[in-house]
């Protein structure tokens, strides 16, 4: 027992100075013009791993000034790619403990290089590198010489490509929030309903609307009449009937039934083919009604087309 635990303190000793040794490289290593340490040249000065070595440096002792570069105009073709083939190198799977292990490769906040290697692998403009592009852009420069800055777009008329699409859905303006209507504009535009709703034409309702409310757009205007004249003319069994009534009468004249009902010749026929199909549907299924569903089953046939086989039958019972 007392063996294995001078054992383990022997260890730990190792590790606590190997650790000190790797800082001190790593401090004496550092380019200032690169902003990074060259840690192949300290892993083969320790005959350590390179990743082993990452793990056993010692932030608190280290002189090196970690940089932070939050946006990816900050960073450097160079030092993407770099970054890039540091982590495909390395890791399968990075946790983040191993983005802790590639931020001090880098010398870069760890959360920097999270962001840095997302747009590496899956290429986008974030509103920075629009704001670098669209500055390299009024400084002359072409769009092959830009690529050379950021060449993990693949090619020029990529990056030009990503450029106008990014500046297409971020430069329009925002939209303005829609103005809530009120119980007295409410009451006014049911006013201006009665007065000059024609079904079928909304056109001479909606000049007189936007008259009435020249602050709304157009499509807020007619989106509440449309709400409007939905809820006060919705098909009730009583309309359907007197509907079926009125085809009795006048046939399918639907120009006819539909000046009767206060409505479109296309919603007065509407309404008599809704009441047809309630009439048709019945619960129970006769045997003749059984063998074309069978057929129709057998033969992959659809349920709105076995429905119009059928003839007494809605789709959601086929």
């Amino acid at each position: 027992m007392e063996q294995a635990l001078v054992a383990d303190n022997a260890r730990l000793q190792k590790r606590i100075e190997q650790s000190a040794r790797v800082t001190q490289l790593a401090d004496q290593a550092y380019d200032e013009q690169r902003g990074r340490c060259d840690w192949e040249s300290i892993a083969r000065d320790m005959d350590m791993p390179l990743i082993e070595c990452l793990r056993l440096v010692d932030p608190s002792l280290s002189t090196v000034p970690v940089r932070s570069l939050p946006n990816i105009a900050d960073w450097s073709a160079d030092e993407l790619l770099t970054l890039k083939s540091f982590v495909t190198d390395h890791f399968s799977a990075v946790t983040v403990n191993e983005w802790r292990l590639v931020g001090v490769y880098m010398n870069v906040e760890h959360n920097d290089c999270f962001m840095a290697y997302g747009i590496c692998t899956f290429p986008r403009i974030t509103p920075d590198l629009y704001e670098a592009i669209t500055q390299h852009r009024n400084n002359g420069l072409k769009w092959k010489d830009i690529f050379e800055k950021y060449p993990i777009f693949g090619s020029a008329s990529v990056l030009c490509k990503a450029y106008r699409r990014f500046k297409k859905s971020n430069g329009s303006k925002p939209k303005a929030t829609p103005t809530k209507w009120s119980d007295a504009d409410t009451c006014k535009i049911k006013e201006l309903i009665q007065m000059y709703y024609k079904p079928g034409n909304r056109r001479e309702l909606l000049s007189q609307a936007q008259k009435a409310f020249p602050h709304r757009s157009k499509e807020s205007i007619l989106g509440k009449i449309k709400r409007i004249t939905c809820k006060s003319s919705s098909i009730t069994n009583d309309v359907m009937d007197r509907v079926n009534k009125l085809v009795d009468v006048y046939g399918k004249d639907w120009e006819r039934i539909g000046q009767e009902i206060d409505a479109s010749p296309r919603r007065a026929q509407r309404i008599w083919t809704q009441h047809q199909k309630r009439q048709n549907a019945t619960l129970a299924w006769a045997d003749d009604e059984l063998d074309t569903l069978r057929k129709c089953i057998c033969d992959g046939v659809g349920m709105a087309e076995a429905s119009q086989l059928i003839g007494t039958k809605p789709p959601h019972m086929c």
